[in-house]
């Protein structure tokens, strides 16, 4: 069976990101796949999220950057970059946007010394669709 292929709009992905409150991040190193919610921002469609410098993910994405995302139905693949302290002045759009959005999260650990920023650049997303009750493949190639 031959399967159609659609473009997603950049937008609609973007549009995802913001309204989801979590998403899933999947990490890999030494033959050793995690996954895990997490709480994120976005700006457009690069993602962010601040995690514990010494966790298992940080651990891995210092191994293999390459990570995925799930949000939502979409599939999303990407790399992972540290961006320093949440609290330090060059996050400070990071700081502003994750407060407001997860007011506990950004109280609770933003100010521990271990607190590290993460940003994932988006390479490609899919999602699969059933139009005309045929299965096909959205895509945005970043």
């Amino acid at each position: 069976m031959e399967i159609e292929t659609y473009a997603i709009a950049k937008e609609e992905v973007i549009s995802a990101l913001e309204t989801e409150d979590t998403l899933i991040l999947a990490t890999c190193a030494d033959n050793r796949v995690t996954v895990r919610p997490m709480s994120h921002i976005n700006a457009g469609l690069d993602v962010y999220f601040q995690t514990s410098d010494d966790s298992l993910k940080m651990q891995q994405i210092r191994i293999n950057p390459k990570v995925a995302l799930c949000v939502g139905s979409y599939q999303i693949e990407g790399t992972a970059e540290e961006q320093g302290p949440p609290l330090a002045s060059e996050n400070a759009f990071f700081a502003a946007a994750y407060g407001k959005k997860h007011p506990g999260s950004f109280q609770k650990y933003s100010a521990y010394p271990d607190e590290i920023v993460v940003c994932v650049t988006i390479q490609r997303v899919t999602q699969w669709r059933y139009i005309g009750g045929k299965p096909c493949v959205a895509k945005l190639g970043v």
